[in-house]
C-alpha cells in the first residue's frame, strides 16, 4: 500500500533499479488473448477495492474514450442500449453493452473496442500495447479521485524499486549531461565497493558503449539479478587513462533515514518511507544513543517534506516510539480495508523527549507517525499544517507488468479524525514568518498560545468550511526553516516547557 502525492519528486532521480524482464512488456505488441486477461484483472480490482461503488459502464466508456489521445479521429459513444465506435465521426461499429456488474463482459467490451479501432486507425493499429493500456486506465481512473492512478510498465518498475529495493549497483546517475554521469553513488553499495565516484563518466557497461542510449537503455543494462556481475568503463578527471571495474550487483534500497547528533540531540530525518525504513530508523536510533560523549536528551524526527510511502512502514516507525495504544485505522467499502493498527509496547526510545517537525509537504504516511505520536501524547508538533493526504492505496500488478493503485480506504487518527483533507496541526505553530523562536517560546510559556482549543476543534470538526478555517490558523508551507530546528532543540532544552507543550498536544484518549 504506497502513499505518494508527489511522485514527481522522484523523476528527476532515476535510481538504477529493477530486473529486466525480457521481452519487455511495454514495447509490446497490442493482442487479443492478452488484452483480455490484463482488462479483467484491472476492472475487477477497480469493481471490487475502489473505496466506493463504481458504475463499470461509465467507467469503461469513459476509460475507451482515452483511445483519442492514441488518434483524434476515435470517439466512442453510448448509443441507445450499446456501445458505437466512430472514427472521422462515422459510425464503424456498434456493440452490445453487458450488464452493470458484468465486469468480465467490460473487459471483453474494451478488447473488441480496441480490435475493431485497430482496423481503421493506423495510429492505434501503431501503437504498443503499453501505450495502449495506459490511454485506457488513466482515462478511466481520472474520473475517480486524485490518487487512483494507473502506472505503465517503465513507471510500474521504479515504483516497485522505490518501495521493494532492486538488483542493482548503487548510483544514480545525471541524465541532464550528454555523458553518462555518476551523480551520486550510495555507501556500502557495490559501486561504492568498486571505488566509482560522483562525476565519473561511464563510457561502456559490459563492453558496449553507452554513447547514443537513451536513459531506459542505460538503466536496463546496469539493471540485472542480484549476485550477477558486469562490467564498467569509466573515465575520471584527473585519471589519464580508462578505468574498468568488475561489480557484483546487489540488493540497492534507497535510504530514507539519516541521522545527525547536534550535541545532547538527534536530528532524524525520515525522507520517505520504503521497505527498509524503519530497519533504518533502528540503527540510527541505536547509534544516536550510543555516539557522542554527552547524554541523548531528545530527538527531533523531520518529517518535512516527507511525501510518505508504505503503510506498515509508517505504523512500525511510530511504534517504536510507543508503549501501547492506537496508531492508526482505515475503512473502506471492501471487507479487508477495516483495519486497527495498534501499538505494541517497544518504545526503543523510552523517557527520551520527542518533537516530530512537520510541513505542508508532509504527506500520508508522514501523517500518520505525525498524528499517532501527538495523539498518543508522545510527541510535540512543531510547523505548520501538513498536506492532508488521508486515503489508503491498493497497488495492483496487472498481467502487462503495469501498475494498477486504487484509493481504498480512509485513515483516521487515534482520536478519531480523518487526515483526508485535514492533516495534522501542530501543536507549535511556525507558519508566522515574522515571529522570532524566542516570541513563539514566550507565548507558550504565558499560556498565550490556544493550541489545546484549536487541536480540540480540530479533532471534532465537521464541515469542510470549519476544517478549512482551521488550516488556514496554521497554513501549511513547504519551507524548511533551520529555526524550526532551534525551536525544537529549546523545547527539549527546557523541560518544564516541553512538558507544558505536550500537555497542550494530548486530547484524553481511551485505550483500544
Amino acid at each position: 500500500m504506497k502513499f505518494s502525492p508527489f511522485c514527481r519528486v522522484f523523476v528527476a532521480l532515476w535510481l538504477l533499479a529493477g530486473c529486466a524482464v525480457p521481452p519487455d512488456p511495454s514495447r509490446l505488441d497490442f493482442d487479443t488473448e492478452t488484452a483480455r486477461y490484463v482488462f479483467n484483472a484491472g476492472y475487477r480490482n477497480i469493481f471490487d477495492k475502489y473505496i466506493d461503488p463504481v458504475d463499470m459502464g461509465a467507467l469503461t466508456v469513459r476509460g475507451l474514450g482515452g483511445l483519442k489521445e492514441i488518434d483524434p479521429a476515435i470517439e466512442i459513444e453510448r448509443a441507445g442500449g450499446g456501445i458505437q465506435l466512430l472514427h472521422d465521426h462515422v459510425p464503424v461499429r456498434d456493440f452490445a453493452s453487458p450488464g452493470a456488474g458484468d465486469v468480465g463482459g467490460w473487459a471483453e467490451l474494451s478488447t473488441q473496442v480496441i480490435a475493431a479501432g485497430r482496423l481503421f486507425s493506423g495510429p492505434l493499429n501503431d501503437g504498443t500495447a503499453d501505450r495502449i493500456y495506459e490511454a485506457v486506465f488513466k482515462t478511466a481512473l481520472s474520473g475517480l479521485d486524485g490518487h487512483s492512478r494507473y502506472a505503465n510498465v517503465e513507471e510500474a518498475r521504479d515504483f516497485r524499486a522505490m518501495r521493494e529495493g532492486f538488483g542493482g549497483v548503487g548510483v544514480t546517475l545525471d541524465f541532464e549531461r550528454p555523458d553518462v554521469t555518476v551523480m551520486d553513488v550510495l555507501s556500502d553499495t557495490p559501486a561504492a565497493r568498486a571505488g566509482l565516484k560522483a562525476g565519473d563518466v561511464i563510457t561502456h557497461i559490459d563492453d558496449e558503449e553507452t554513447a547514443g542510449l537513451d536513459k531506459s537503455e542505460v538503466i536496463s543494462r546496469l539493471r540485472g539479478k542480484i549476485s550477477t556481475w558486469l562490467s564498467i568503463t569509466l573515465t575520471r578527471k584527473g585519471t589519464a587513462a580508462p578505468l574498468t571495474v568488475s561489480v557484483r550487483r546487489a540488493l540497492i534500497m534507497m535510504p530514507t533515514v539519516s541521522l545527525e547528533r547536534r550535541g545532547p540531540y538527534a536530528h532524524i530525518r525520515i525522507s520517505g518511507f520504503n521497505q527498509r525504513t524503519v530497519h533504518s530508523l533502528v540503527d540510527v536510533l541505536t547509534a544516536a544513543k550510543r555516539e557522542g560523549k554527552r547524554e541523548l536528551k531528545g530527538i527531533v524526527l523531520d518529517l518535512r517534506n516527507n511525501p510518505g510511502g508504505l503503510l506498515d512502514q509508517a505504523v512500525a516507525v511510530a511504534d517504536v516510539f510507543l508503549t501501547s495504544g492506537r496508531i492508526i485505522s482505515t475503512d473502506g467499502r471492501h471487507p479487508d480495508s477495516h483495519q486497527l493498527f495498534d501499538a505494541s509496547g517497544r518504545d526503543l526510545a523510552a523517557n527520551i523527549p520527542l518533537v516530530v517537525l512537520i510541513n505542508g509537504r508532509s504527506a500520508s504516511a508522514a501523517e500518520i507517525v505525525a498524528a499517532a505520536l501527538q495523539d498518543r501524547g508522545r510527541a510535540v508538533v512543531v510547523g505548520t499544517n501538513s498536506f492532508g493526504k488521508g486515503t489508503v492505496q491498493n497497488i495492483t500488478r496487472l498481467p502487462n507488468d503495469g501498475e494498477l493503485i486504487i484509493t481504498w480506504s480512509r485513515l483516521y487518527a487515534p482520536s478519531g479524525y480523518s487526515l483526508h483533507g485535514r492533516g495534522v496541526l501542530p501543536t507549535v505553530c511556525t507558519a508566522d514568518e515574522e515571529s522570532s523562536t524566542a516570541e513563539i517560546m514566550a507565548r507558550l510559556r504565558d499560556g498565550r498560545l490556544n493550541s489545546a482549543v484549536l487541536l480540540a476543534s480540530w479533532r471534532t470538526a465537521t464541515d469542510d468550511q470549519t476544517v478549512e478555517d482551521l488550516r488556514q490558523s496554521c497554513l501549511g508551507s513547504e519551507r524548511m526553516p533551520e529555526s524550526d530546528l532551534e525551536l525544537a532543540a529549546k523545547l527539549l532544552d527546557d523541560t518544564p516547557l516541553f512538558a507544558r507543550a505536550l500537555e497542550l498536544s494530548a486530547p484524553a484518549l481511551a485505550s483500544p
